[in-house]
Protein backbone atom coordinates (compact mmCIF):
# COMPACT_ATOMS: atom_id res chain seq x y z
CA UNK A 1 0.00 0.00 0.00
CA UNK A 2 1.38 3.40 -0.96
CA UNK A 3 1.81 6.27 1.49
CA UNK A 4 -0.88 8.28 -0.32
CA UNK A 5 -3.30 5.33 -0.10
CA UNK A 6 -2.70 5.03 3.64
CA UNK A 7 -3.32 8.76 4.12
CA UNK A 8 -6.53 8.56 2.06
CA UNK A 9 -7.84 5.69 4.18
CA UNK A 10 -6.95 7.56 7.39
CA UNK A 11 -8.73 10.69 6.15
CA UNK A 12 -11.88 8.74 5.24
CA UNK A 13 -11.94 7.11 8.68
CA UNK A 14 -11.28 10.47 10.36
CA UNK A 15 -14.13 12.13 8.49
CA UNK A 16 -16.44 9.27 9.42
CA UNK A 17 -15.55 9.63 13.10
CA UNK A 18 -15.90 13.40 12.94
CA UNK A 19 -19.23 13.14 11.18
CA UNK A 20 -20.56 10.90 13.93
CA UNK A 21 -19.09 12.98 16.77
CA UNK A 22 -20.32 16.33 15.49
CA UNK A 23 -23.62 14.74 14.57
CA UNK A 24 -24.09 13.78 18.19
CA UNK A 25 -23.27 17.35 19.24
CA UNK A 26 -25.79 18.90 16.83
CA UNK A 27 -28.53 16.28 16.68
CA UNK A 28 -31.24 18.92 16.45
CA UNK A 29 -29.45 21.21 13.97
CA UNK A 30 -30.08 24.32 16.10
CA UNK A 31 -28.66 26.70 13.49
CA UNK A 32 -30.95 25.69 10.63
CA UNK A 33 -31.45 28.61 8.23
CA UNK A 34 -28.55 30.73 9.50
CA UNK A 35 -25.71 31.84 7.24
CA UNK A 36 -22.11 32.14 8.39
CA UNK A 37 -19.51 34.22 6.55
CA UNK A 38 -15.86 33.47 7.28
CA UNK A 39 -12.73 34.98 5.78
CA UNK A 40 -9.14 33.74 5.64
CA UNK A 41 -5.91 34.63 3.90
CA UNK A 42 -5.79 33.13 0.40
CA UNK A 43 -3.74 30.03 1.16
CA UNK A 44 -4.08 26.50 2.43
CA UNK A 45 -5.93 27.97 5.43
CA UNK A 46 -8.82 29.00 3.20
CA UNK A 47 -8.59 25.66 1.37
CA UNK A 48 -8.98 23.87 4.70
CA UNK A 49 -12.02 26.02 5.53
CA UNK A 50 -13.66 25.13 2.23
CA UNK A 51 -12.89 21.49 2.90
CA UNK A 52 -14.73 21.63 6.23
CA UNK A 53 -17.87 23.36 4.94
CA UNK A 54 -19.87 20.24 3.96
CA UNK A 55 -19.38 18.64 7.38
CA UNK A 56 -20.19 21.85 9.24
CA UNK A 57 -23.31 22.51 7.16
CA UNK A 58 -24.48 18.92 7.57
CA UNK A 59 -24.12 19.00 11.34
CA UNK A 60 -25.39 22.51 12.10
CA UNK A 61 -27.99 23.07 9.40
CA UNK A 62 -26.37 26.43 8.62
CA UNK A 63 -24.87 27.54 5.31
CA UNK A 64 -21.31 28.82 5.10
CA UNK A 65 -19.64 31.26 2.74
CA UNK A 66 -15.84 31.10 2.76
CA UNK A 67 -14.07 34.23 1.52
CA UNK A 68 -10.36 34.77 1.10
CA UNK A 69 -7.92 37.51 0.15
CA UNK A 70 -4.13 37.90 -0.17
CA UNK A 71 -2.30 39.04 2.95
CA UNK A 72 -2.20 42.80 2.31
CA UNK A 73 -5.72 42.90 0.89
CA UNK A 74 -7.04 40.86 3.81
CA UNK A 75 -5.69 43.40 6.29
CA UNK A 76 -7.31 46.23 4.37
CA UNK A 77 -10.67 44.44 4.13
CA UNK A 78 -10.73 43.56 7.82
CA UNK A 79 -9.63 47.02 8.92
CA UNK A 80 -12.35 48.66 6.83
CA UNK A 81 -15.03 46.30 8.09
CA UNK A 82 -14.09 46.48 11.77
CA UNK A 83 -13.44 50.20 12.11
CA UNK A 84 -16.61 51.09 10.23
CA UNK A 85 -18.64 48.40 11.99
CA UNK A 86 -19.95 47.05 8.70
CA UNK A 87 -20.45 43.51 10.00
CA UNK A 88 -19.70 41.63 6.78
CA UNK A 89 -17.96 38.73 8.54
CA UNK A 90 -18.82 36.35 11.38
CA UNK A 91 -15.41 34.71 11.76
CA UNK A 92 -12.13 36.32 10.76
CA UNK A 93 -8.64 34.88 10.57
CA UNK A 94 -6.32 37.34 12.32
CA UNK A 95 -2.55 37.49 11.86
CA UNK A 96 -1.00 37.80 15.30
CA UNK A 97 0.57 41.18 14.46
CA UNK A 98 -2.95 42.57 14.04
CA UNK A 99 -4.15 41.47 17.49
CA UNK A 100 -3.70 44.79 19.29
CA UNK A 101 -5.18 46.87 16.51
CA UNK A 102 -8.25 44.67 16.05
CA UNK A 103 -8.89 43.82 19.73
CA UNK A 104 -11.32 46.74 20.41
CA UNK A 105 -13.60 45.43 17.66
CA UNK A 106 -13.55 41.74 18.65
CA UNK A 107 -15.73 39.70 20.97
CA UNK A 108 -13.96 38.43 24.12
CA UNK A 109 -14.11 34.63 23.99
CA UNK A 110 -13.90 33.82 27.72
CA UNK A 111 -17.73 33.55 28.12
CA UNK A 112 -17.87 30.93 25.35
CA UNK A 113 -14.82 29.10 26.66
CA UNK A 114 -16.28 28.93 30.19
CA UNK A 115 -19.78 28.01 29.00
CA UNK A 116 -18.53 25.06 26.93
CA UNK A 117 -15.63 24.14 29.21
CA UNK A 118 -13.38 24.52 26.16
CA UNK A 119 -9.95 23.06 26.89
CA UNK A 120 -7.05 25.42 26.13
CA UNK A 121 -4.34 23.34 27.81
CA UNK A 122 -3.27 21.67 24.56
CA UNK A 123 -2.15 24.90 22.87
CA UNK A 124 1.56 25.78 22.86
CA UNK A 125 2.02 28.50 25.49
CA UNK A 126 4.35 30.77 23.54
CA UNK A 127 2.13 30.64 20.45
CA UNK A 128 -1.10 31.37 22.34
CA UNK A 129 0.52 34.19 24.33
CA UNK A 130 1.55 35.83 21.05
CA UNK A 131 -1.54 35.01 19.00
CA UNK A 132 -5.08 35.44 20.28
CA UNK A 133 -4.44 36.72 23.80
CA UNK A 134 -4.15 40.49 24.06
CA UNK A 135 -3.55 42.29 27.34
CA UNK A 136 -4.91 39.36 29.31
CA UNK A 137 -8.09 38.84 27.27
CA UNK A 138 -8.68 36.00 24.80
CA UNK A 139 -9.93 37.37 21.49
CA UNK A 140 -8.87 34.53 19.20
CA UNK A 141 -8.00 30.83 19.14
CA UNK A 142 -4.80 29.97 17.19
CA UNK A 143 -5.39 27.80 14.13
CA UNK A 144 -2.03 27.71 12.36
CA UNK A 145 1.55 28.57 13.12
CA UNK A 146 5.00 28.37 11.67
CA UNK A 147 8.44 29.61 12.57
CA UNK A 148 10.69 31.25 10.00
CA UNK A 149 13.01 28.43 8.92
CA UNK A 150 15.64 28.17 6.24
CA UNK A 151 15.22 25.47 3.65
CA UNK A 152 18.56 24.11 2.48
CA UNK A 153 19.98 21.55 0.08
CA UNK A 154 21.15 18.48 1.96
CA UNK A 155 23.13 17.22 -1.05
CA UNK A 156 25.24 20.39 -1.01
CA UNK A 157 25.30 21.36 2.68
CA UNK A 158 26.27 18.67 5.17
CA UNK A 159 25.32 20.69 8.25
CA UNK A 160 23.28 23.92 8.28
CA UNK A 161 25.33 27.02 9.13
CA UNK A 162 25.59 28.02 12.80
CA UNK A 163 26.63 31.65 12.23
CA UNK A 164 25.62 34.34 9.77
CA UNK A 165 29.18 34.54 8.45
CA UNK A 166 29.15 30.82 7.73
CA UNK A 167 25.81 31.23 6.00
CA UNK A 168 27.26 33.76 3.56
CA UNK A 169 30.39 31.67 3.01
CA UNK A 170 28.32 28.68 1.88
CA UNK A 171 26.12 30.90 -0.29
CA UNK A 172 29.20 32.39 -1.95
CA UNK A 173 30.67 28.95 -2.60
CA UNK A 174 27.73 27.81 -4.72
CA UNK A 175 26.80 31.03 -6.50
CA UNK A 176 27.45 30.61 -10.24
CA UNK A 177 25.23 32.94 -12.33
CA UNK A 178 26.44 31.45 -15.62
CA UNK A 179 24.91 28.14 -14.63
CA UNK A 180 21.81 29.75 -13.12
CA UNK A 181 22.86 28.72 -9.62
CA UNK A 182 22.69 31.00 -6.59
CA UNK A 183 23.40 30.66 -2.91
CA UNK A 184 20.14 32.15 -1.65
CA UNK A 185 16.57 32.52 -2.87
CA UNK A 186 14.59 35.34 -1.27
CA UNK A 187 11.09 36.75 -1.70
CA UNK A 188 11.47 40.29 -3.00
CA UNK A 189 8.06 41.64 -2.01
CA UNK A 190 8.31 44.59 0.37
CA UNK A 191 6.00 42.94 2.88
CA UNK A 192 8.58 40.17 3.22
CA UNK A 193 11.71 42.36 3.40
CA UNK A 194 11.28 43.29 7.04
CA UNK A 195 11.38 39.61 7.97
CA UNK A 196 14.78 39.20 6.32
CA UNK A 197 16.03 42.00 8.56
CA UNK A 198 14.66 41.21 11.97
CA UNK A 199 15.43 37.49 11.94
CA UNK A 200 19.02 38.73 11.85
CA UNK A 201 18.48 41.66 14.23
CA UNK A 202 16.93 39.53 16.97
CA UNK A 203 19.51 36.76 16.74
CA UNK A 204 22.24 39.40 17.08
CA UNK A 205 20.57 40.71 20.24
CA UNK A 206 19.00 43.87 18.81
CA UNK A 207 15.43 45.14 19.04
CA UNK A 208 13.26 47.75 17.32
CA UNK A 209 12.54 49.58 20.56
CA UNK A 210 12.98 49.37 24.32
CA UNK A 211 10.19 48.49 26.78
CA UNK A 212 8.84 52.07 26.66
CA UNK A 213 8.79 52.26 22.85
CA UNK A 214 11.91 54.40 22.50
CA UNK A 215 13.17 53.40 19.06
CA UNK A 216 16.57 51.65 19.17
CA UNK A 217 16.80 50.22 15.68
CA UNK A 218 19.75 52.39 14.59
CA UNK A 219 22.06 50.46 16.91
CA UNK A 220 25.22 48.44 16.43
CA UNK A 221 23.08 45.31 16.08
CA UNK A 222 20.65 47.03 13.74
CA UNK A 223 23.40 48.21 11.43
CA UNK A 224 25.03 44.78 11.42
CA UNK A 225 21.70 43.13 10.55
CA UNK A 226 21.07 45.61 7.71
CA UNK A 227 24.59 45.10 6.33
CA UNK A 228 24.07 41.36 6.35
CA UNK A 229 20.80 41.66 4.43
CA UNK A 230 22.64 43.76 1.86
CA UNK A 231 25.33 41.09 1.52
CA UNK A 232 22.64 38.52 0.72
CA UNK A 233 21.95 40.21 -2.63
CA UNK A 234 25.42 39.21 -3.85
CA UNK A 235 24.29 35.60 -3.84
CA UNK A 236 20.74 35.96 -5.17
CA UNK A 237 19.32 35.91 -8.65
CA UNK A 238 19.13 39.62 -9.66
CA UNK A 239 15.48 39.05 -10.54
CA UNK A 240 14.75 38.19 -6.89
CA UNK A 241 13.95 41.81 -6.06
CA UNK A 242 10.74 41.42 -8.04
CA UNK A 243 9.85 37.96 -6.76
CA UNK A 244 7.07 37.04 -4.41
CA UNK A 245 7.00 34.01 -2.14
CA UNK A 246 5.92 31.70 -4.94
CA UNK A 247 8.78 32.67 -7.25
CA UNK A 248 11.30 32.33 -4.44
CA UNK A 249 10.06 28.86 -3.55
CA UNK A 250 9.91 27.83 -7.23
CA UNK A 251 13.58 28.77 -7.71
CA UNK A 252 14.57 26.60 -4.76
CA UNK A 253 12.46 23.65 -5.95
CA UNK A 254 13.98 23.91 -9.43
CA UNK A 255 17.39 23.43 -7.83
CA UNK A 256 18.60 26.98 -8.52
CA UNK A 257 19.50 27.87 -4.94
CA UNK A 258 21.19 26.32 -1.90
CA UNK A 259 19.13 28.20 0.71
CA UNK A 260 15.60 29.55 0.56
CA UNK A 261 14.40 32.35 2.86
CA UNK A 262 10.67 31.96 2.37
CA UNK A 263 7.99 30.63 4.66
CA UNK A 264 8.44 26.88 3.99
CA UNK A 265 4.86 25.90 4.84
CA UNK A 266 3.57 28.04 1.98
CA UNK A 267 4.93 25.69 -0.66
CA UNK A 268 8.15 23.87 0.18
CA UNK A 269 6.75 21.34 2.64
CA UNK A 270 3.82 20.62 0.31
CA UNK A 271 5.79 20.33 -2.93
CA UNK A 272 9.41 19.64 -2.05
CA UNK A 273 9.21 15.86 -2.40
CA UNK A 274 6.69 15.74 -5.24
CA UNK A 275 8.55 14.70 -8.44
CA UNK A 276 5.99 16.55 -10.52
CA UNK A 277 6.81 19.83 -8.77
CA UNK A 278 10.37 19.52 -7.53
CA UNK A 279 13.84 18.77 -8.89
CA UNK A 280 15.24 18.28 -5.40
CA UNK A 281 13.14 15.40 -4.10
CA UNK A 282 14.85 13.93 -1.04
CA UNK A 283 17.58 16.58 -1.18
CA UNK A 284 16.28 19.27 1.16
CA UNK A 285 15.56 19.89 4.81
CA UNK A 286 14.52 22.66 7.20
CA UNK A 287 16.73 24.19 9.86
CA UNK A 288 16.70 27.29 12.06
CA UNK A 289 18.58 30.35 10.93
CA UNK A 290 21.80 31.01 12.88
CA UNK A 291 20.80 31.54 16.49
CA UNK A 292 23.80 33.71 17.43
CA UNK A 293 23.07 35.43 20.79
CA UNK A 294 19.37 34.78 21.50
CA UNK A 295 17.97 31.95 19.38
CA UNK A 296 14.96 34.17 18.66
CA UNK A 297 12.89 33.29 15.63
CA UNK A 298 10.09 34.97 13.69
CA UNK A 299 6.55 33.75 14.29
CA UNK A 300 3.71 33.53 11.85
CA UNK A 301 0.51 32.61 13.62
CA UNK A 302 -3.15 33.05 12.78
CA UNK A 303 -6.11 32.95 15.14
CA UNK A 304 -9.86 32.82 14.59
CA UNK A 305 -11.89 35.64 16.12
CA UNK A 306 -15.48 36.89 16.16
CA UNK A 307 -16.20 40.55 15.32
CA UNK A 308 -18.50 42.33 17.74
CA UNK A 309 -20.71 43.18 14.74
CA UNK A 310 -21.43 39.51 13.93
CA UNK A 311 -25.11 38.65 14.17
CA UNK A 312 -24.32 34.95 14.47
CA UNK A 313 -21.86 34.78 17.35
CA UNK A 314 -22.94 31.39 18.72
CA UNK A 315 -22.69 29.85 15.26
CA UNK A 316 -19.34 31.56 14.74
CA UNK A 317 -18.05 30.01 17.96
CA UNK A 318 -19.14 26.56 16.75
CA UNK A 319 -17.12 27.11 13.56
CA UNK A 320 -14.06 28.09 15.60
CA UNK A 321 -14.42 25.01 17.79
CA UNK A 322 -14.74 22.63 14.85
CA UNK A 323 -11.97 24.22 12.77
CA UNK A 324 -9.65 24.19 15.80
CA UNK A 325 -10.52 20.73 17.05
CA UNK A 326 -7.59 18.28 17.39
CA UNK A 327 -9.22 16.05 14.80
CA UNK A 328 -9.51 18.82 12.23
CA UNK A 329 -5.97 20.04 12.90
CA UNK A 330 -4.71 16.52 12.23
CA UNK A 331 -6.77 16.29 9.08
CA UNK A 332 -5.57 19.68 7.85
CA UNK A 333 -1.96 18.55 8.21
CA UNK A 334 -2.63 15.34 6.30
CA UNK A 335 -4.35 17.21 3.49
CA UNK A 336 -2.63 20.59 3.40
CA UNK A 337 0.50 20.33 5.59
CA UNK A 338 -0.88 23.00 7.94
CA UNK A 339 1.04 22.98 11.22
CA UNK A 340 -1.13 22.99 14.32
CA UNK A 341 -0.51 25.08 17.47
CA UNK A 342 -1.60 22.09 19.57
CA UNK A 343 0.94 20.13 21.62
CA UNK A 344 -0.80 16.83 20.84
CA UNK A 345 -0.30 17.37 17.12
CA UNK A 346 3.47 17.55 17.52
CA UNK A 347 3.39 14.26 19.47
CA UNK A 348 2.21 12.35 16.41
CA UNK A 349 4.90 9.87 15.33
CA UNK A 350 4.61 10.86 11.67
CA UNK A 351 4.96 14.55 12.55
CA UNK A 352 8.00 13.84 14.73
CA UNK A 353 9.56 12.06 11.74
CA UNK A 354 8.53 14.64 9.16
CA UNK A 355 10.64 17.41 7.67
CA UNK A 356 8.54 19.89 9.62
CA UNK A 357 9.63 18.41 12.96
CA UNK A 358 12.42 20.99 13.64
CA UNK A 359 9.71 23.66 13.67
CA UNK A 360 8.39 22.54 17.06
CA UNK A 361 11.41 23.66 19.09
CA UNK A 362 11.56 26.97 17.24
CA UNK A 363 7.98 27.80 18.21
CA UNK A 364 9.18 28.11 21.81
CA UNK A 365 11.35 31.10 20.85
CA UNK A 366 9.39 32.70 18.04
CA UNK A 367 8.07 36.27 18.17
CA UNK A 368 6.17 38.67 16.00
CA UNK A 369 7.71 42.16 15.74
CA UNK A 370 4.89 44.19 17.34
CA UNK A 371 1.22 43.47 18.04
CA UNK A 372 0.15 47.06 18.74
CA UNK A 373 -1.97 49.10 16.29
CA UNK A 374 1.23 50.57 14.82
CA UNK A 375 2.57 47.14 13.84
CA UNK A 376 1.50 47.09 10.18
CA UNK A 377 2.63 50.64 9.45
CA UNK A 378 5.94 49.99 11.22
CA UNK A 379 6.52 46.85 9.16
CA UNK A 380 5.77 48.75 5.96
CA UNK A 381 8.23 51.52 6.81
CA UNK A 382 10.95 49.06 7.77
CA UNK A 383 10.31 47.18 4.55
CA UNK A 384 10.87 50.43 2.64
CA UNK A 385 14.23 50.93 4.36
CA UNK A 386 15.39 47.35 3.79
CA UNK A 387 14.28 47.21 0.16
CA UNK A 388 15.90 50.56 -0.65
CA UNK A 389 19.17 49.41 0.88
CA UNK A 390 19.09 46.04 -0.88
CA UNK A 391 18.39 47.73 -4.22
CA UNK A 392 21.27 50.18 -3.72
CA UNK A 393 18.94 53.16 -3.52
CA UNK A 394 20.08 54.05 0.02
CA UNK A 395 23.41 53.84 1.78
CA UNK A 396 23.60 52.05 5.12
CA UNK A 397 23.52 55.37 6.98
CA UNK A 398 20.54 56.56 4.97
CA UNK A 399 18.61 53.32 5.44
CA UNK A 400 19.18 53.23 9.20
CA UNK A 401 18.30 56.91 9.59
CA UNK A 402 15.12 56.36 7.58
CA UNK A 403 14.16 53.33 9.68
CA UNK A 404 14.83 55.15 12.96
CA UNK A 405 12.87 58.26 12.01
CA UNK A 406 9.99 56.34 10.38
CA UNK A 407 9.47 54.15 13.44
CA UNK A 408 9.67 57.17 15.77
CA UNK A 409 7.03 58.92 13.67
CA UNK A 410 4.82 55.82 13.61
CA UNK A 411 4.94 55.45 17.39
CA UNK A 412 4.13 59.14 17.87
CA UNK A 413 1.11 58.87 15.60
CA UNK A 414 -0.14 55.54 16.99
CA UNK A 415 1.25 55.35 20.50
CA UNK A 416 0.13 52.20 22.38
CA UNK A 417 -0.46 54.03 25.65
CA UNK A 418 0.18 51.92 28.75
CA UNK A 419 1.07 48.79 26.76
CA UNK A 420 4.69 47.81 27.28
CA UNK A 421 6.97 46.43 24.56
CA UNK A 422 7.70 42.89 25.70
CA UNK A 423 10.19 42.02 22.93
CA UNK A 424 13.31 43.29 24.77
CA UNK A 425 12.19 41.28 27.82
CA UNK A 426 11.94 38.08 25.77
CA UNK A 427 15.27 38.72 24.05
CA UNK A 428 17.13 39.43 27.29
CA UNK A 429 15.77 36.29 28.94
CA UNK A 430 16.50 34.15 25.91
CA UNK A 431 20.05 35.43 25.60
CA UNK A 432 20.68 34.45 29.22
CA UNK A 433 19.22 30.95 28.79
CA UNK A 434 20.29 30.12 25.21
CA UNK A 435 22.88 27.46 26.06
CA UNK A 436 20.52 25.75 28.49
CA UNK A 437 17.68 25.81 25.96
CA UNK A 438 19.84 24.38 23.18
CA UNK A 439 20.95 21.55 25.47
CA UNK A 440 17.34 20.47 26.02
CA UNK A 441 16.03 17.56 23.93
Amino acid sequence: MTKKSKISIIMVLTLAILSFAWGQAFAAKPFEGQKLTVIYMSSVYADAALDMVPLFEEKTGATVEVLSAPYVTLYEKLSLDLTNQIGAYDVISVACQWDGGFAPYLEPLEPYIERDNYDLSDFIDNVFNNSGIWQGTIYGIPHANTAYMMAYRTDLVEEPPQTWDEYLEIAAKYTNPEEGMYGISIPGQKEQYAGLFYIRLWSMGGSWADEDWNITINSEEGRAAMEHVGEVMKYCDPAALSWGLEESIDAFLRGNAVFCEAWPTLGITQRGDDPAESNIVGKWALAPFPREKTGANLLSSWNLAIPKTSKNKDLAWEWIKMYNSPEMHNLFFDRFQILSPRESFWDRDDVKNSKSAPMRKELERSLIWWRIPAATEAERELGNAVSSYMAGEMTLDEAMKYAQQALERTIRMMHPGDVKNDKPIYLKEWAETLDEWLAEN
